[in-house]
């Protein structure tokens, strides 16, 4: 079961980041990241309402969720979308989702785990990856260098977060309950992120981005409680490389959907295949 909810939520995923790139269009990305993580609070907390027991909230493992969810979607998800806006959904997710290598580093450094040849060969293939997709190519979009650094710092995030996600887990086995709180703790820190770069005033929703934001919140609501599932019910080392495997599914859906908004030019999907190949190798090594 825990390969199929990881499966679930790569796809939700990748249809969330396609779908917040349609938004894009008539708004930007922080208004895209509030109005996702208020949908992802509103369903969780419904279904948490609904299926928890209020005493299971009386637990440590809130303190590990509110924690991850500082992380991820909070931190995440909001430097994902600005990297979507500014270099392009084919450049940042995949940036973005080498974060289970990151995870691996972070789980040599606490609890001791010992690197191999294949652990090499991952790390040295996403390098390559990110090497090739930071370079020029002939995509219609503008886009500068240093913008890459929103999507590598939302890998940081997103890796830190599922090592909280799922040390929680181990204290309190309830994903509803988890995807809640961290849903809420991303809404908590959107909207001071929001403070920070201006306000309100940098909000700017249309009736068309609503339309294509709400399906994306919808999305990534299944997504987040499809990772939980996965975590609660197998290991980070089975879950984290099919879920950061979603890129792969970014670019089919990128190519089918986004043709008029983004070129998914060789250079790109061979940066994505050197991203996902190396986390991969890294996280089952």
């Amino acid at each position: 079961m825990s390969r199929y909810f990881a499966v679930q939520a790569a796809f939700c995923f990748a249809l969330a980041h396609v779908l917040n790139r349609r938004g894009l269009v008539t708004s930007n990305g922080m208004t895209a990241s509030l109005f996702s993580l208020s949908m992802s609070v509103l369903l969780t907390w419904t279904l948490a309402i609904l299926l928890v027991p209020l005493s299971t909230f009386h637990t440590p493992a809130v303190w590990y969720f509110l924690a991850g969810g500082i992380f991820a979607p909070g931190l995440g998800r909001t430097l994902t979308l600005l990297g979507m806006e500014r270099v392009g959904a084919a450049r940042s997710v995949p940036i973005a989702n080498t974060y289970p290598m990151i995870a691996s580093f972070l789980a040599v450094m606490i609890m001791g785990e010992r690197w191999t040849l294949q652990n090499f060969l991952g790390t040295s293939l996403v390098v390559l990856g990110v090497v090739i997709l930071s370079k020029r190519d002939a995509a219609h979009m503008e886009w500068r260098k240093f913008d890459l650094i929103y999507p590598i710092l939302a890998a940081v995030a997103f890796a830190i977060s599922s090592n909280l996600r799922k040390l929680g887990l181990l204290v309190e086995h309830e994903p509803v309950m988890g995807a809640a709180v961290t849903a809420v703790t991303g809404l908590f820190l959107g909207v001071a992120v929001l403070c920070v770069r201006g306000g309100v005033k940098e909000i700017a929703l249309t009736r068309r981005s609503a339309a294509w934001f709400f399906a994306s919140g919808v999305s990534n609501s299944g997504a987040m409680l499809s990772v939980f599932y996965a975590l609660g019910r197998g290991n980070v080392v089975i879950v984290e490389p099919l879920v950061g495997a979603n890129p792969v599914l970014v670019i089919l859906l990128s190519a089918v959907f986004l043709r008029d908004l983004e070129a998914v030019t060789p250079r790109v999907l061979a940066g994505v295949l050197c991203t996902v190949a190396g986390s991969i190798l890294v996280v089952t090594a």
